[in-house]
């Protein structure tokens, strides 16, 4: 498994609190934290998403860009992989067991370090 460093973990958590982000956003924050310019230096900025879905594939998640059906913008954010019976249909879980899987599963990301 990648080994993932204290920036590629700032990443996740921001997506995991946030939800969702705008592309430009997310740039922005991926320029912040590393100083590359995702226009510029595409190859690195799809190799620092690689490596951050090597290691949410052990959970089951990966980040992923969407385009918005609606008003076309993309959107970066963190989703699970996994079609099952229960995530068609949405979820009998509550929030506390929601919020307790979360934790589980941002905990066994940071553990890979």
């Amino acid at each position: 498994m990648p080994e993932l460093n204290a920036k590629h973990h700032t990443l996740i958590q921001a997506l995991l609190s946030r939800g969702p982000l705008k592309e430009a956003r997310f740039h922005r924050m991926f320029s912040e934290l590393t100083g590359e310019t995702p226009g510029v230096r595409r190859k690195a900025f799809d190799d620092y998403l690689l490596r951050i879905n090597k290691a949410l594939s052990y959970v089951q998640f990966e980040l992923r860009a969407c385009r918005n059906q609606y008003d076309g913008q993309v959107h970066y954010g963190v989703v699970n992989n996994v079609s099952d019976d229960e995530s068609k249909l949405g979820t009998t879980y509550s929030v506390a067991q929601i919020a307790f899987y979360k934790a589980i599963a941002s905990s066994k990301v940071f553990l890979l370090v």
